[in-house]
């Protein structure tokens, strides 16, 4: 059987745009300028770095996750990566497309434009969630995506009803975290709600798992 290529057509376009973007930031930002690479709890700047090097880093950190993959489904995991290939795909799509959306954003801040990063952090995760609560329902049990418990690892029951669940939770985690972000209070507690958003649904999924598995005995 023909394996499927590690990245579908979506991912690699993505992958081409991220590359546009990084390339076009070094012709449109001066590069003996310090650009922000991190953001404190209340949305200010607090760790800079030279304008090339603040540009590369959105790719560099696309290119580590697609190397990882290409290191993966060789070493001997190619049957839990096609299990897990939906939310693997989606997981793609999103790392890369937030490439795109900080190479971006890094080349608005080089030109002086101002731009609220935890504000699109914040819509970037609530989007993430939604992708992601909707594509974990369809995984199969697997060791690379998912929750990956001894309960959910050896019954495939046990995987379907934790990933159905968790992924509505993620998705309804996504909304909130959607309009915690148009509601745009404070930079602190819009990250505390963000996180809250993100964490809730994976605790809830492990308790919903170990439940399930304790129940049958």
């Amino acid at each position: 059987m023909t394996s499927k290529p590690i990245l579908n057509t979506l991912n690699r376009g993505l992958l081409v745009a991220v590359a546009i973007v990084t390339i076009a930031g070094f012709f449109l930002v001066p590069l003996d300028v310090s650009l922000p690479i991190h953001w404190n709890i209340n949305g200010e700047p607090d760790n800079f770095a030279p304008a090339p090097l603040a540009m590369l880093l959105p790719a560099v950190m696309a290119a580590l996750v697609v190397g990882l993959l290409l290191i993966l489904r060789p070493a001997g995991l190619r049957r839990d990566f096609e299990a897990g290939r939906h939310a693997i795909d989606a997981a793609i799509s999103i790392v890369l497309a937030l490439a795109v959306l900080l190479g971006g954003a890094t080349i608005a801040i080089g030109k002086g434009i101002s731009v609220d990063m935890v504000r699109l952090i914040a819509f970037a995760m609530g989007a993430m969630l939604l992708v992601l609560g909707n594509y974990l329902p369809k995984t199969q049990p697997n060791w690379i995506a998912g929750l990956r418990l001894p309960w959910t690892l050896r019954d495939p029951a046990n995987w379907r009803l934790t990933h159905l669940w968790t992924g509505r939770l993620m998705m309804l985690g996504g909304v909130t975290a959607l309009v915690a972000a148009a509601i745009n209070p404070a930079p602190a507690v819009l990250l505390l709600a963000v996180l809250g958003c993100i964490l809730l649904p994976l605790l809830a999924g492990i308790a919903i798992s170990y439940t399930a598995a304790r129940s049958r005995g």
